[in-house]
């Protein structure tokens, strides 16, 4: 994928190699216009992204125009692109899309499946916490147990691990939900309304693009490269579309894995801060780290006044066990 002037082109022998992945060798206009549909809603290829001249895509797949020319009706009549006089055509989503498959993870202890960014738990570990965990059931039985912001326990612990990470917290700034997703859904429902831009890394989660949407907020993209971020574009999409918000996953971005340097988060924090634009910052990923340490907070970079315009999303399951949902 080539990026030119915060233009992303998909180039046909790469789309191609990717299609002939989801929809096999020589595909019909169908199974092609599903391809490009599944590419798109897992974040494989970007959103607002050109696809390839219709010939160009036939050479490289080996197919006739005319069945590239038919996927690419298909797509645009069911709202996944549209087309620019003079401009081509490029991938969108329509209202309300959803992801349309479930996908069954691999499974086996000498399988490592690189399609989802869970990792499996440490048996051990595992049984420990919840033995400790279920010596504290009976202590909370006698309450109603009905917590709204979470467990006060709770919410003073990850407190406490925010601060030794570097991010002075409060328990009464943490609000326990039963997901990242619900995090993101709370935040974008409290501080957006419908119609409200908001600045999106493209490419992005896909299930955050889904959120977005159904909420009825306008994605403004902003590439994210081979080479990562461009904090001087991104300045430049804040002063001159003004969105409320900015969606951003620093810590090992999904789906490129990038992590955002600490002085490209300092360029975006004053920003932001000089736009007036609430970051929501993703850090659902940032404990699943391999051959760095562990991120900072981003929110920890902000000097003086600026950190009440940051919420920052995490997760228990994505760094310990999915399951524990």
């Amino acid at each position: 994928m080539a990026a030119r002037s915060g233009v992303h082109t998909l180039g046909g022998r790469r789309l191609a190699a990717q299609v002939t992945g989801v929809a096999g060798e020589r595909p019909g206009y169908r199974a092609l216009a599903q391809g490009v549909r599944t590419l798109l809603l897992d974040g494989r290829i970007a959103l607002h992204a050109r696809l390839p001249a219709e010939r160009e895509l036939a050479v490289a797949l080996g197919i006739s125009r005319a069945t590239v020319t038919a996927a690419y009706d298909l797509l645009r009549e069911s709202g996944y692109a549209i087309s620019r006089r003079g401009a081509g055509t490029w991938t969108e989503l329509p209202e309300g899309a959803r992801l349309t498959s479930v996908r069954t993870p691999l499974a086996g202890e000498d399988v490592i499946d690189l399609a989802i960014a869970a990792p499996g738990a440490l048996a051990d570990e595992l049984s420990a916490a919840y033995a400790a965990a279920a010596a504290d059931v009976a202590r909370h039985a006698t309450t109603p147990g009905y917590h709204p912001y979470g467990l006060p326990e709770l919410r003073a612990a990850i407190a406490e691990r925010y601060t030794g990470r570097g991010l002075p917290t409060l328990p009464e700034q943490i609000l326990v939900t039963s997901g990242a997703q619900q995090a993101m859904a709370l935040t974008l429902t409290l501080l957006g309304r419908p119609g409200d831009r908001i600045a999106v890394e493209n490419p992005s989660y896909a299930n955050a693009l889904s959120v977005i949407r159904q909420l009825g907020l306008r994605p403004v993209p902003v590439p994210v490269t081979e080479d990562g971020w461009d904090a001087e574009l991104f300045g430049a999409t804040l002063r001159q579309s003004a969105p409320r918000l900015a969606y951003l996953i620093p810590d090992f971005q999904n789906p490129t894995g990038r992590l955002m340097p600490r002085e490209q988060r300092q360029r975006i924090i004053a920003d932001a801060r000089a736009t007036g634009t609430w970051l929501v910052v993703d850090e659902t990923i940032a404990d699943i780290a391999l051959d760095v340490a562990t991120p900072p907070p981003f929110a920890s970079l902000v000097a003086g006044r600026g950190a009440e315009q940051i919420v920052t999303v995490g997760s228990l399951s994505k760094g310990h066990w999915s399951g524990l949902r």
